[in-house]
């Protein structure tokens, strides 16, 4: 957690995590939104690495999913001092100082417990009903988002293992496949992805920040 300023006076809380490829995803949010509108998944635009150059370039999403800012010449110094650059989709600039103020282990790792269960159904262990799951998809999705992923869960397949990846999918019964949803879990980078389809648009998301090849080939066999 780091606490910094944007345009050296708009306060705000930063959130990132660190994977295990190197590279780093999370949050961010103004103090004043918070105070204004709560701490709800709306005042949280998402950090991303961008696809152009993910080490020293972010990708910020708002609650939509829609890119509103991208921050250039990154620069996290010793994992205690970020920098960076933000413009805006309005054209506008501003520098972004901010410091660490707490650190925290990362999450158990599920690889062990998600290959013990390849083979069933998620609902036969309960697997969303997981604390260690649920917290991190919950983060991820935020709460309405994770709410709606499980209210789509319906039909689905058992839990299956390909390329590093244990995944499945499912659908809303007698919907096929809209409103549809696949999830998978890395077991290298200890990362989840999320896939759901509502209304013929497509919306992604990924604890690493970036949705790997693999994850889409997945979506594509399966709901092509």
């Amino acid at each position: 957690m780091l606490n910094g300023t944007i345009g050296g006076k708009y306060t705000v809380v930063i959130e990132l995590e660190e994977h295990e490829d190197d590279y780093i995803s999370g949050r961010y949010a103004y103090t004043s939104t918070l105070r204004k509108n709560g701490d709800v998944e709306c005042s949280w635009p998402s950090i991303n690495p961008s696809y152009n150059n993910p080490e020293t370039q972010w990708t910020i999403r708002d609650c939509k999913s829609d890119v509103v800012e991208e921050w250039f010449n990154v620069n996290f110094i010793d994992y205690k001092h970020l920098t960076a650059r933000m413009k805006k989709n309005n054209r506008k600039s501003y520098d972004i100082s901010a410091t660490v103020v707490e650190t925290r282990s990362n999450i158990e790792r599920l690889d062990s417990y998600l290959k013990m269960h390849i083979g069933e159904y998620a609902f036969e262990f309960r697997m969303f009903d997981n604390p260690k799951i649920k917290t991190r998809l919950t983060k991820l999705l935020g709460a309405k988002n994770f709410q709606f992923f499980k209210s789509i869960y319906e039909v689905t397949i058992p839990l299956e293992y390909n390329a590093g990846m244990v995944w499945a999918s499912g659908f809303k019964a007698h919907q096929c496949c809209d409103p549809a949803t696949l999830w998978a879990y890395n077991t290298h980078s200890d990362s989840f992805f999320i896939w759901i389809r509502v209304d013929e648009r497509d919306y992604w998301w990924s604890e690493s920040g970036i949705i790997p090849v693999e994850f889409r080939e997945l979506v594509d066999i399966r709901f092509e």
